[in-house]
């Protein structure tokens, strides 16, 4: 039987696969904010929803529903879809690959050495002045900010691995599913330019973030997950850099919580040497990754399809 979604063109399938996101998001957060309530004991969830953490457990109940709402929203619609537009996931969002262990490496080192870079993106991102009718991304920006502080104000190491399961490794695995296996890889497999749609992918990634002042910074990582999505034809390697990324700021936060590190040292802003000395190794490992390569072959679906009933007869 032939995949309902494969005779659709690519910016129909693109229009419906944000439409199911929305969907499945809205079903999911509404489920986990039942069970959030029940498990948790909360007398008024909206106020959780809000923010307002005066009711106890009320971060911990956050923290499940951050949790389950990022992989029913992001992780199931990218399965379900990929499903719809070929009869499976695994090959389609290349997660039956994997790369090898010196470009798992690599990336993990590549997002290291690229946070100098990244905070000097956020440094310029911060100079560029929002119009007036715009300005309620600042509050939808601080508010989050605020949530996130509520979240990781924590010393012992339950809550570190609690916090980086739930806003390191699920947001990883989640996002990477949509934005990379799912979209970027539609995007390929439609002919589009690998320049083109990686880029495209990493700028819908930044906006969906609805974080102004780090727009430039997550465009710029966004790009790079795709690129080494492009370059490895496996999923799991922008996973592990993702993950590195965001488990490198709870990490910075844990040490701030225990004095390890200091207001002045977390506040710092990066000198413009070590921005140009970040920015001239991470080309090294550029470099690096194209000796490495091991791009997927990503073609349109019906040709994929009629390859493997080619192969089948």
């Amino acid at each position: 039987m032939r995949p309902p979604f494969q005779r659709y063109p690519l910016a129909l399938r693109i229009i419906m696969m944000f439409c199911m996101f929305l969907f499945n998001m809205g079903i999911v957060q509404f489920l986990a904010l039942f069970a959030a309530q029940k498990l948790f004991n909360l007398e008024n969830i909206e106020q959780v929803l809000e923010g307002n953490f005066t009711q106890a457990n009320s971060v911990g109940a956050f923290i499940f529903i951050q949790g389950v709402s990022s992989l029913g929203g992001f992780v199931l619609t990218a399965m379900m879809f990929a499903v719809l537009e070929s009869g499976e996931f695994k090959h389609h969002l290349r997660i039956n690959t994997f790369p090898s262990a010196k470009m798992i490496s690599l990336a993990v080192l590549s997002i290291i050495v690229a946070q100098f870079f990244i905070d000097f993106l956020v440094q310029v991102n911060q100079k560029i002045a929002l119009p007036a009718s715009l300005h309620f991304l600042y509050d939808f920006q601080k508010r989050a900010e605020e949530i996130t502080n509520a979240m990781m104000n924590f010393k012992d190491v339950g809550h570190l691995i609690i916090v980086s399961i739930v806003m390191a490794l699920i947001p990883a695995i989640g996002e990477e599913f949509f934005f990379r296996g799912l979209l970027l890889g539609d995007l390929l497999k439609g002919k589009i330019h690998p320049a083109i749609a990686i880029s495209v992918t990493g700028l819908i990634f930044a906006v969906s973030h609805m974080e102004y002042d780090n727009t430039l910074a997550i465009w710029a990582l966004g790009s790079f997950l795709g690129y080494l999505y492009y370059v490895s034809g496996s999923l799991w390697l922008p996973i592990a850099a993702h993950f590195t990324n965001n488990f490198l700021a709870v990490l910075m936060k844990y040490l701030f919580n225990l004095g390890m590190i200091s207001e002045e040292i977390a506040n710092a802003k990066t000198p413009l040497y070590a921005t140009i000395i970040s920015l001239a190794v991470f080309a090294v490992f550029i470099f690096i990754f194209n000796k490495w390569k091991n791009p997927a072959t990503f073609v349109e679906i019906e040709e994929s399809e009629s390859l493997n009933e080619t192969t089948s007869v």
